[in-house]
């Protein structure tokens, strides 16, 4: 009789070892794949900044020129001088205007992208681990 219940004692000491495998496995495959997601976040959230940091540059130098323009304007001492300066400083803050808005559409497009293609492998990724073997000794809910 002895010897069985230390046969018994044995294994149930190497399930709880085969438990903790799989737990510290499982944090794992969590935890990296908390990692992917939250630098997919964290980049998005840089790019946003910086979209935003730049349509606010734009806006000032709008007004900035709007500004400058009116000045000018009431400087200009003859009605067709003031108004072909004021259009031209306009004009010139409008294509910066445009050539920022450019520049930053194509950063989010090239975010955009790696976000997509680290979100497909972050999903490839999760898929893996749901789909690959089991640690011995371990079973899935429905085995």
């Amino acid at each position: 009789m002895a010897g069985t219940e230390q046969k018994s004692k044995e294994k149930a000491r190497r399930g709880k070892r085969q438990k903790r495998i799989a737990e510290q496995l499982e944090e794992k495959f969590v935890g990296s794949r908390t990692e992917v997601f939250s630098r997919i976040s964290a980049k998005e959230a840089e790019i946003r900044s910086k979209v935003n940091a730049e349509r606010a540059r734009a806006e000032r130098l709008i007004e900035d020129a709007k500004g400058e323009a009116a000045a000018m304007k009431r400087k200009a001492t003859l009605e067709e001088l003031g108004q072909d300066t004021y259009q031209k400083i306009i004009a010139a803050a409008q294509e910066e205007v445009k050539a920022i808005e450019e520049s930053t559409a194509r950063e989010i497009a090239a975010v955009e992208r790696r976000g997509e293609e680290n979100l497909s492998r972050a999903v490839e990724f999760i898929v893996e681990a749901v789909i690959s073997p089991q640690v011995p000794g371990t079973r899935r809910e429905g085995d």
